[in-house]
């Protein structure tokens, strides 16, 4: 018996796609049931699945780097006196758990990576889409114009894009603690191993990542609701 192959069943469970198939499903223009139709034999298909998946994969990133940072402000808090040592003497905190910090830089890689690969899929996603079901042509500017005019900030794109092609091509990323009032502990990614932070675009803070997956969030969200929108309008001229 030769080498057999075994496809393991998953289902993640986001709507972002099942709901604009639902809706062309259910439309009462031929043209957008005809695109619903024709889905599985379109590019629309792969892409739909892997927006899918990768929705899934980056919240599941999102908790694990979660968790990590929960992980290393348990440390920090558990020894104040070396955090207080180690911040009068610019010294580094040595924390119990080895792989941690490992750990918590793999996390917050793995979020930049899988936050623009996500954006660039659904991009190409939506340009498969408005031709498919509209016959217009759409590019990634004019994305972002949209999101743009609909008052959404959209530099985390191109920081985005940046970080990513650092991180992936140049170098590895380096990780230090901001400490707030109170003894407050965020993580900072570094960008090189620096002594100071007096260079804004030498790091990224933890509030950053968090604006980041905010704006994410707040553009693929616009942009379903743009699709949705588009098709609604489309019926009320063709029924008219």
């Amino acid at each position: 018996m030769g080498v057999q192959h075994l496809h393991i069943n998953y289902v993640p469970g986001n709507g972002w796609v099942l709901t604009i198939m639902s809706r062309l499903l259910h439309s009462r223009d031929p043209q957008l049931r005809k695109a619903f139709e024709d889905w599985s034999d379109t590019p629309l298909k792969e892409l739909g699945f892997a927006i899918t998946t990768r929705m899934y994969m980056l919240g599941l990133s999102i908790r694990r780097l979660n968790r990590q940072v929960s992980a290393l402000r348990d440390e920090l808090n558990a020894d104040l006196p070396q955090v207080e040592w180690c911040l009068a003497k610019n010294g580094a905190f040595t924390v119990k758990d080895k792989e941690l910090p490992y750990e918590l830089l793999l996390d917050m890689d793995s979020f930049i990576f899988e936050t623009r690969s996500l954006y660039e899929i659904v991009g190409k996603f939506l340009v498969h889409l408005v031709r498919a079901l509209f016959g217009e042509a759409v590019t990634e500017a004019d994305l972002q114009a949209l999101l743009s005019a609909n008052g959404i900030d959209t530099r985390w794109i191109e920081e985005l894009r940046e970080n990513r092609k650092l991180f992936f091509h140049q170098t590895a990323p380096w990780l230090a603690v901001s400490v707030g009032d109170g003894m407050k502990f965020d993580p900072i990614l570094l960008k090189k191993p620096v002594q100071t932070f007096d260079d804004p675009d030498s790091f990224v803070e933890f509030d950053r990542l968090r604006e980041i997956y905010n704006g994410f969030v707040e553009s693929v969200t616009d942009l379903h609701r743009y699709v949705l929108e588009q098709i609604r309008l489309r019926e009320e001229s063709t029924a008219a």
